[in-house]
């Protein structure tokens, strides 16, 4: 982390706390924060132990949160491969407000992005916990875009066929689908007839809505 940024970043660092239940502020607007100071939100975020934006800390602290959600607000795509670097770095292991904001913010850069999602998902180095935050994503993108939905559920079944031993994973990568009601994909209808998935992971509610839809009760 450097040890000095420009005076318009460097706000963030006395700008507080933050609620995962409040709107976020708009940063280009109360802080004049523009494309330009995307190298040094970018640094903030490669730099920084996420682990520590969480309440219970200092309010320099929370200085990370604001950076990637302002790197989000300003559609920083150059941004994306740090984000997800940093998400699975291991002094962020229990950043767990990161994971939770972290789709928002790939949401708003835009479609653009998907490559560096799918490449990321279909890694066999990274955990699959990681792969479910980033599929949230693309069904995002889906909700937003129907020409997605052949393409998110082909990721799907992509998945299924190399983690189908992981009942819990599979649970939830359903129950992301699920918001799409993917009643006309037969690879769906089958994993949920023949019972490959863990029944203690999925969404009860969503499960039904499937089921009867799909005319599978």
């Amino acid at each position: 982390m450097k040890n000095k940024y420009s005076e318009e970043v460097e706000k963030l660092f006395k700008f507080g706390k933050t609620d995962l239940s409040k709107d976020w502020p708009n940063y280009a607007q109360e802080l004049n924060i523009r494309e330009k100071n995307a190298n040094e939100l970018i640094d903030i975020v490669k730099t920084s132990n996420l682990s520590h934006a969480i309440s219970g800390f200092t309010i320099k602290d929370f200085a990370s949160r604001h950076a990637w959600r302002a790197l989000g607000q300003l559609k920083i795509t150059r941004s994306v491969p740090v984000l997800l670097d940093a998400l699975i770095d291991e002094k962020n292991e229990e950043a767990f407000d990161f994971r939770s904001e972290l789709p928002k913010v790939l949401v708003l850069m835009g479609f653009d992005i998907i490559p560096d999602l799918e490449k990321f998902i279909k890694n066999p180095k990274i955990e699959w916990d990681f792969k479910v935050v980033i599929f949230k994503v693309l069904v995002e993108f889906a909700l937003q875009s129907s020409k997605y939905r052949d393409y998110v559920v082909i990721i799907f079944n992509e998945l299924f066929i190399k983690y189908h031993n992981e009942p819990i994973f599979i649970s939830r990568l359903l129950n992301e689908l699920f918001k799409l009601d993917p009643i006309e994909y037969e690879v769906v209808k089958e994993i949920i007839k023949k019972d490959q998935y863990d029944y203690g992971s999925i969404d009860k509610e969503s499960l039904m809505r499937f089921t009867k839809l799909a005319k599978l009760d």
